[in-house]
């Protein structure tokens, strides 16, 4: 007796969203990003002022500002798009800018599947 599966949903292997219309390894981005520029902006309001608790404050208040703020624009930046479309984009923007894999194929042509008139 041979057992078919006659049903195979296909968003079985998906990540899961958490929070936001994010998922886990998207919301990590966004907090690590936010928090990276919260404490590089809250280094000059540090020294001008002399209160060196307001760089940790601003990575902080950073961080919450690009899970919120961010959550809702990823979302709808990530509408109709395939599951992996973030991370190929983050690899692509990368990859323009000298820092990723020089062997991604990133140019842009319009195919012809038609035969052509000699």
């Amino acid at each position: 007796m041979t057992l078919t599966i006659e049903f195979l949903p296909d968003r079985l292997n998906r990540e899961p969203v958490v929070f936001r219309g994010m998922t886990t390894s998207e919301l990590f981005i966004a907090l690590s990003g936010g928090f990276a520029a919260g404490l590089i902006s809250g280094i000059f309001p540090a020294a001008v002022v002399g209160i060196w608790a307001l760089i940790p404050t601003g990575a902080l208040a950073g961080a919450v500002l690009a899970i919120l703020v961010g959550g809702k624009w990823l979302a709808r930046v990530k509408r109709g798009r395939p599951d992996t479309w973030l991370y190929r984009a983050m690899g692509a923007w990368f990859s323009r800018h000298g820092y990723g894999d020089a062997r991604l194929v990133q140019k842009s042509a319009v195919w012809v599947i038609r035969r052509s008139a000699r």
